[in-house]
C-alpha cells in the first residue's frame, strides 16, 4: 500500500522522510504500519494517511 506522511518522520538510524513524502508501507508482524525499505521506521497512526495509486484505481475499476 501507498501512504503519504502527514508530518516528517525519521528512521531509526536518523534519516529524514519529509511531510508529503509517498511512500511503500506494510503491515509488520507486530500490526504496525512501517515503510518498505526504512531502516526501522514504524508509522503512528497520526503520521501518514492513505493513498490511492493509479493501479488501486485501475484494480477498483476492473473489479466493479
Amino acid at each position: 500500500m501507498k501512504v503519504k506522511l502527514t508530518m516528517t518522520v525519521r528512521d531509526f538510524s536518523g534519516s529524514p522522510y519529509p511531510k508529503g513524502s509517498v511512500l511503500e508501507a506494510r503491515i509488520a508482524p507486530d500490526g504496525a504500519l512501517e515503510v518498505v525499505g526504512a531502516q526501522h521506521l514504524p508509522l503512528r497512526p497520526h503520521e501518514w494517511s492513505l493513498v490511492l495509486t493509479d493501479e488501486d484505481l485501475e484494480r477498483l475499476l476492473l473489479e466493479g
